[in-house]
């Protein structure tokens, strides 16, 4: 899914002239802070659902990952591993 713009890339200027927008069409938004961002700014995150115990994974943008924010994303039924 292509996205506007990354985030990460945009808030960093050594980032956004690295990447440019070669990631944009890889991008996807985040589900913890609903911001888009880029292929080389996505992150991968496992949990155990608590209904069924099996184990999951999802992606979500290095900004939310780094400060533990997608712990917050559902912890009713997910028990996280990273």
């Amino acid at each position: 899914m292509r996205v506007p713009y990354c985030h990460i890339c945009d808030s960093n200027a050594e980032e956004k002239t690295r990447y440019g927008e070669s990631g944009l069409d890889e991008g996807d938004y985040c589900p913890v802070c609903q911001r888009p961002y880029c292929k080389y700014h996505g992150a991968i995150v496992r949990w155990r659902w608590k209904d069924s115990r099996q184990l999951d994974s999802g992606r979500v943008c290095r900004t939310c990952k780094n400060a533990y924010l997608h712990r917050s994303w559902d912890p009713a039924r997910r028990e996280w591993i990273s």
